[in-house]
């Protein structure tokens, strides 16, 4: 294993790095709002003042690493959606507040490079599809119900999203107008704008267009809408390394289950952001050492005093989209971060903190990316039961509860394919290279017919997979198709599936047609 970075500086040339720093600039145009907005949503008020630079930190510090060491040469990491959920209940929770929260990170960034170093990252591939649907979802619901507060201007409370539903009816009243005609400004510029063009960065212009329409509503006609100054006073840039005096006083049992959430959630997001640029470009990563770049940039960050991190979707498709070239895109976002943070802290105070809601609200959405799951739902009774099982818990308790029961479901349901097994055979007398598959294709045996197919693409153009005798697939199964087919298309190659039944062809039929706008 080795970072992929050492490969990509190979034959690097000067058009190379031209491409690399534009892109490094453009992503980190768009990765400067959306860390303000998590830092501020990950830590409550009350704990910590320096919610904004947790997030600008965290996107310098494990943006850097997750780039220069890990195995994708497109993945871009920093603070991302789903850890702030249970990032804010970590750090509300006396027994783990800040300093706990960062010894949990660094547990995790260890947890992240043993399992690297274990090679676990081949494991991670078994993971049931539905589960990562049910607990992304869940995580991105109650995201969207925590941002009510600022979007509303309400003067409300409560940590769990049904505590923060009756907080919000509870308080109705404090209902904000001025403060909620800038969220809508703001909410109109991220979700209009890309449709406009994707080239335009939507959150900064929404932070400059709501900047504007708050002083002026404030200044004009005696608004009081609630600026990033108004509640956090000066924001000084700078770095604010753990603190370990009070060491003693830490509760290490507290954070052990924190610990193994933080590395479980990174493996998962971490190497489902890299598989998305594999579809984008073609171009394969090497999990394993994804997983230690993750555990490396984990550990750095929390110690720096930023938050756990994790390889960011968004932020991955828009360096590919703006011309990334190798992982130097990452590195230069970071530098281009570093560089905005210390030039522009003292005009941040004028933000209202509702555009940083607005900014949420649309990344809320796309995460939960409620089409997909609504068409998921219709699926087999199995894969519906764990889909609906992980979202529920998710939003009622939390992710850990939210992935256990998922698992738990996931395994009675699939108990008789347990000794079923899967027989992958080539035809020698076909014309093209064929691959005749016999049995039940789901979760565990999926990564077996993806491997076999991907070996014969090594020396074809062109591979047949004869599904004729395959009696039953799961939604899993189906994912690792579309994914393999997406990443063989981008190399000019054609993967042909023949001879399933037709419940099957429906599920394909539907299941193409998901994916392709769902991912």
């Amino acid at each position: 294993m080795k970072p992929k970075l050492f490969d990509a500086l190979k034959n690097y040339s000067k058009k190379d790095f031209t491409s690399d720093l534009l892109a490094g600039l453009m992503v980190a145009i768009i990765a400067l709002p959306l860390s303000i907005a998590l830092g501020i949503q990950s830590v409550p008020a009350e704990v910590s003042s320096n919610g904004i630079q947790f997030g600008i930190i965290t996107a310098i510090v494990a943006g850097f690493f997750i780039s220069a060491l890990g195995g994708s040469k497109h993945q871009i990491g920093g603070p991302t959606a789903a850890f702030v959920v249970i990032l804010f209940g970590y750090l509300a929770n006396p027994d783990i507040g800040v300093l706990g929260l960062a010894l949990a990170g660094v547990m995790a960034g260890l947890i992240l490079i043993l399992m690297g170093f274990f090679k676990v990252g081949s494991v991670m591939k078994f993971f049931p599809y539905p589960i990562t649907i049910g607990f992304t979802t869940g995580i991105g619901v109650t995201l969207l119900i925590g941002q009510i507060k600022d979007f509303c201007g309400f003067d409300a409370s409560g940590t769990e999203a049904v505590e923060k539903i009756v907080s919000y009816v509870q308080n109705i009243q404090t209902f904000d107008l001025a403060t909620f005609f800038v969220g809508l400004l703001g909410l109109a510029c991220v979700i209009g704008i890309p449709k406009i063009s994707k080239k335009i960065p939507a959150a900064f212009v929404a932070l400059i267009v709501c900047t504007l329409a708050t002083a002026l509503l404030n200044g004009l006609l005696g608004s009081e809408i609630e600026t990033i100054g108004s509640k956090y006073g000066e924001v000084k840039a700078g770095f604010f390394p753990v603190d370990l005096s009070g060491l003693g006083n830490v509760k290490f049992s507290a954070l052990i289950v924190p610990a193994i959430v933080i590395a479980f959630l990174c493996a998962i997001e971490s190497l489902l952001s890299a598989t998305v640029a594999t579809g984008m470009t073609g171009e394969e990563f090497d999990a394993n050492q994804e997983l230690v770049g993750q555990g490396t940039a984990n550990i750095c960050s929390c110690l720096l005093g930023g938050l756990p991190a994790t390889g960011a979707i968004a932020r991955t498709a828009a360096g590919i989209e703006n011309g990334a070239k190798t992982p130097l895109t990452g590195v230069f976002h970071a530098i281009f971060v570093l560089i905005m943070y210390f030039a522009l802290m003292d005009v941040v105070k004028f933000i209202p903190l509702t555009v940083f809601a607005s900014i949420l609200i649309s990344v809320a959405i796309n995460m939960s990316r409620f089409s997909l799951f609504a068409k998921l739902s219709s699926f087999g009774i199995r894969d519906v039961a764990v889909l609906l099982t992980t979202f529920v818990l998710t939003v009622l308790f939390d992710l850990t509860y939210g992935v256990i029961g998922g698992l738990v479901v996931s395994f009675i349901a699939n108990a008789k394919n347990l000794f079923k097994g899967l027989t992958i055979e080539k035809d020698e007398s076909a014309q093209t290279p064929t691959l005749v598959v016999t049995g039940t294709l789901y979760f565990i045996n999926a990564n077996k017919l993806a491997d076999a197919v991907e070996k014969e693409f090594e020396s074809a153009d062109n591979v047949t997979v004869d599904m004729r005798s395959i009696e039953r697939i799961d939604e899993t199964a189906l994912e690792k198709i579309v994914s393999l087919n997406k990443k063989i298309k981008v190399k000019g190659k054609n993967l042909d599936l023949i001879g399933y039944n037709e419940k099957i062809c429906k599920r394909f039929d539907k299941f193409f047609k998901v994916l392709a706008s769902g991912h």
